[in-house]
């Protein structure tokens, strides 16, 4: 039941929340970062909080953590977001209620320290809450950062700038890990664009550099998932997979059609081709990559002397295939 008080308190306490309830809602608007709260809500909850403490003041025993309670729940709904802690501590510490010498008015004073000092203490609490939330999001958000440009600084190590293919260092580490599967060997393919320099001197550089880009997104149309395709010069490409040395033939064929098509460009169509040398390593051998790769060029080469747009075989697999077989074989797309 609540405390009945004189008539001389009951008056200090209905000016005070009246007092109370301008300094934190004046013109009606309310106070805060949120929506404006109803002045008689405020004044309900104001004289709700008096009426307690009120009560604690009168009682037995001495009612610290009660009033502690109290006081917290002025930083609660719906004054979470309302900046009070002033008019909070000018009200409730400048009230006197009570005749002088009573229990209410000696003790007043007391009780309402406490609840002033556990708002402030809550409110201390939020703000710290808040500031360690917006500094974990920062936080958050900087790792993000970080995490973004470690990938991108990554990929920008282990690929070409111009066609996003894998570089050199990310295709022997790539080769070198297919060379430990024991069911399959590793097969290489080069390739070289048949008279790039004379594109590169017609049409100029940008034009070459469209005929790399589309050439490289034709490798990778023409490629199996497993492939890696790596530019390994100006106008070299390098594909590496695991396989059987029976399928080399079918994907260089594949490599050619796709790349003797003419590549659209800004300054029209250009004419392109390429000549193509294969390697394979069988699984179980000894593996090197630079001695596939030394195959392949040498092989390269032949077909570029057979007259382009073509690939040869190396003469190591020429030879298992056919012992007597000449030394190097071609296989030309029409065109």
């Amino acid at each position: 039941m609540p405390m009945r008080l004189d008539t001389r308190t009951t008056a200090v306490v209905t000016a005070t929340i009246r007092e109370w309830v301008r300094a934190v809602h004046p013109g009606g608007t309310g106070v805060g970062a949120g929506p404006a709260i109803p002045a008689d809500e405020v004044e309900r909850v104001f004289a709700r909080v008096l009426d307690e403490l009120l009560e604690l003041a009168g009682s037995e025993p001495f009612p610290v953590q009660a009033a502690r309670a109290v006081g917290r729940r002025l930083a609660e709904s719906p004054f979470e977001r309302t900046r009070m802690l002033a008019p909070a501590s000018r009200a409730l510490l400048g009230l006197a209620p009570g005749n002088p010498g009573s229990l209410i008015a000696t003790r007043w004073s007391f009780v309402a320290s406490q609840a002033i000092d556990s708002y402030a203490e809550a409110l201390q609490q939020r703000a710290l809450a808040q500031q360690e939330r917006s500094l974990s999001e920062a936080v958050s958000v900087r790792v993000q950062e970080i995490a973004a440009l470690q990938t991108r600084l990554r990929h920008d190590a282990t690929h070409d700038a111009l066609t996003d293919l894998a570089n050199r260092s990310l295709l022997q580490e790539r080769v070198r890990v297919m060379s430990t599967d024991p069911a399959r060997g590793v097969g290489l393919l080069l390739i070289d664009l048949d008279d790039f320099k004379q594109i590169n001197d017609g049409y100029g550089h940008s034009v070459g550099d469209e005929v790399l880009v589309t050439i490289a997104q034709r490798l990778r149309s023409s490629c199996p998932p497993e492939t890696v395709i790596a530019r390994y010069g100006g106008d070299e490409f390098v594909v590496a997979l695991p396989a059987r040395r029976n399928t080399l033939g079918e994907l260089a064929m594949r490599v050619l059609s796709a790349l003797c098509e003419p590549v659209p460009t800004a300054s029209g169509p250009v004419p392109a081709s390429a000549s193509v040398g294969t390697a394979f390593c069988p699984p179980g051998r000894d593996f090197d990559f630079s001695d596939l790769l030394r195959s392949a060029d040498r092989a390269m080469y032949s077909a570029k002397t057979a007259g382009k747009r073509q690939f040869a075989v190396s003469d190591l697999d020429a030879e298992e295939v056919d012992p007597g077989a000449p030394r190097s074989r071609y296989a030309a797309v029409a065109g």
